[in-house]
C-alpha cells in the first residue's frame, strides 16, 4: 500500500542490508518515474481534450491526474523513509536526510544507479511540467474568452447569434459573477 514503509531498522549485515535498501530505493524511483510519465501522458490527453473541446475527457483525465498525483505524494513518502533507512545502515551518526548527499556517500556503482534513476524521474516530470503549462495557458484563454464573451451580453448557455440584441438587460459584472 502506498505510504507505508517496509523497512525495518537496520541489521548487523551491513553490505547484504545497504544492497537490499538500494534495490528497495531503486524500485521506488522507478515507480515514481512511471507516475510523473503517466501524469505527461495524462496532461497530453488533457490537451488534446482541451482542443477538441472534449470536456467529458478533459474531466476524466483531470480526475486521473488527481489520482496520479496522489500517488506520486506517497511514493515520495515512501522515497523519504527508504533514504533514512540507507543512511541509517551506511552510518549511525550525522546521517544525510537528502538522496543527492546520501550518494556522495555510496560506492560509484550504486551512486550512479541512482542518478540514473533519478535523472529518468527529472526527465519525465519536466515533460509533464512542460506540456501542464500550455494547458494552463489554454485554459486560462478560454476562461478569458469566455470573461470576454459574457461582456458582450452573450450568456454561455444560450446560442450565440451575431447580430442579434441580448435579450436580457444584464449588466456585465453581474454576468461575471454567475461565471
Amino acid at each position: 500500500m502506498p505510504g507505508v514503509s517496509s523497512f525495518s531498522a537496520p541489521s548487523t549485515g551491513r553490505p547484504a542490508n545497504r544492497f537490499a535498501h538500494i534495490d528497495q530505493l531503486c524500485r521506488i524511483l522507478s515507480d515514481q518515474e512511471e507516475t510523473c510519465r503517466q501524469l505527461a501522458d495524462c496532461a497530453q490527453e488533457q490537451q488534446d481534450a482541451l482542443r477538441k473541446g472534449n470536456g467529458s475527457d478533459f474531466v476524466r483525465s483531470s480526475l486521473t491526474q488527481a489520482h496520479l498525483a496522489r500517488r506520486l505524494f506517497f511514493l515520495e513518502e515512501e522515497r523519504s523513509a527508504a533514504v533514512d533507512s540507507l543512511a541509517q545502515v551506511l552510518s549511525s551518526t550525522s546521517s544525510p536526510t537528502d538522496l543527492a548527499s546520501l550518494m556522495e556517500r555510496l560506492p560509484e556503482d550504486d551512486s550512479e544507479r541512482l542518478a540514473a534513476h533519478s535523472r529518468d524521474i527529472q526527465r519525465s516530470a519536466d515533460r509533464a511540467s512542460s506540456v501542464q503549462k500550455v494547458n494552463a495557458q489554454m485554459v486560462q484563454t478560454n476562461i478569458q474568452l469566455a470573461a470576454a464573451l459574457t461582456r458582450q451580453f452573450v450568456d454561455p448557455a444560450e446560442h450565440y447569434n451575431p447580430g442579434r440584441p441580448a435579450t436580457r438587460d444584464i449588466r456585465a459584472s453581474q454576468l461575471d459573477q454567475r461565471i
